[in-house]
């Protein structure tokens, strides 16, 4: 799509599908911006059948925010793969950056993480995520397959985000502030957080319910 020179909102296409960049201005203006674009008349075309993902610049999105903007998106049909801050490009930042990469599976794409995830980062994926480190306290990933993570996990973990029951959560070290399987939510008592990590462990739907069961790496 072709967007103005002063645009805060940049939708273009990759060879990946499409890429919907927010600016770091205002959150109100960036919403009202993107919903002009969205309403142009070929926009729908532009999107239709397309893999969309969203880059929020220097921004962590708060819930509210996420919330707002695939309500935003959905409306006008559009499914979001991946919704990740935009990586400033210094060479730190661009392995930053090269530390996440999706990988096909045979079934869906495994988003790949090489990196530990910081507070206020958050990750949406429209598959499995697999870390290799630690997902801090503040951090958050939501998923609609499993979640494994090769480090601690400090932060808050959604899989099977679109209704699958059957996925799972593992970390090598578990000790989350809250845990969510589809719709169901386990959150830790102050007596929990405390806790030792007991080795590898993983969280799986039985009977409604969470459990942590010992995770066989």
């Amino acid at each position: 799509m072709k967007n103005s020179p002063d645009s805060q909102v940049t939708i273009r296409g990759t060879r990946d599908g499409v890429m919907i960049l927010l600016g770091d201005g205002d959150w109100n203006v960036l919403m009202r911006e993107l919903q002009t674009q969205l309403e142009r008349p070929n926009a729908s075309a532009f999107f239709r059948g397309a893999r969309v993902s969203v880059e929020t610049g220097n921004r962590f999105l708060h819930e509210r925010e996420r919330a707002e903007l695939q309500q935003l998106l959905s409306k006008h049909s559009i499914r979001v793969g991946d919704m990740v801050p935009t990586v400033a490009q210094t060479q730190a930042a661009r392995q930053e950056r090269n530390d996440m990469y999706t990988r096909n599976n045979g079934v869906n794409e495994v988003l790949m993480i090489r990196r530990t995830l910081r507070s206020g980062q958050m990750i949406h994926h429209q598959g499995p995520v697999v870390v290799y480190g630690d997902v801090n306290d503040g951090a958050e990933i939501i998923a609609a397959g499993d979640v494994l993570i090769f480090g601690k996990l400090r932060g808050v973990v959604h899989a099977g985000a679109g209704g699958d029951d059957h996925a799972t959560i593992g970390a090598l070290a578990l000790n989350p502030p809250q845990l969510r399987i589809s719709s169901a939510i386990a959150a830790s008592s102050p007596e929990e957080k405390k806790r030792k990590p007991r080795g590898p462990e993983m969280a799986v739907l039985r009977n409604g319910r969470i459990v942590i069961e010992p995770w066989r790496v």
